[in-house]
Parts: structure tokens; sequence; C-alpha cells
């Protein structure tokens, strides 16, 4: 390369720095941190209660499924 490519190349790449930004991890970790933040609080706030749902005493498939023991299949 001649001293004009060199000149070209460096207005080029006037803002890229060779060394990579040191921030010890710490943006890594605040990703990582939210991401567990936002589980827990997900889990929290959305937690299962327990309840069942109420069905119907003359729902057919219900009683079907509970009289044999196992879903009903189709022949």
């Amino acid at each position: 390369m001649n001293r004009r490519e060199w000149e070209l190349l460096d207005k080029q790449l006037w803002g890229v720095d060779p060394r990579p930004p040191v921030n010890s991890g710490a943006l890594g970790l605040a990703f990582i941190s939210v991401f567990l933040g936002g589980l827990f609080f997900g889990g929290w706030l959305f937690a299962h209660k327990g309840y069942q749902m109420p069905v119907a005493p003359d729902d057919q498939m219900i009683a079907l499924f509970h009289a044999n023991g196992s879903p009903p299949t189709m022949r």
C-alpha cells in the first residue's frame, strides 16, 4: 500500500479503536440480571394459584375420560 491508500484508510477508520472496550463484563452482567429479574417477577406476577377450572357435570367428553381412565380414541 502506498501513502495515499494509508491516508484514505485512516480517514475511513477514524473512529475505530483496535482494542476492545474495557467494561469487565458489566454490560453482560446487566443483561443477565435483567433477564433473571424478569423471570422472577413474571413468575411472581403470574404464579399458578392451584385453582381448577369448573367442569359442567353433563360434559360427555369429561365423563368418558373419567369412566375409562384414559382419553377416548376415534375408530
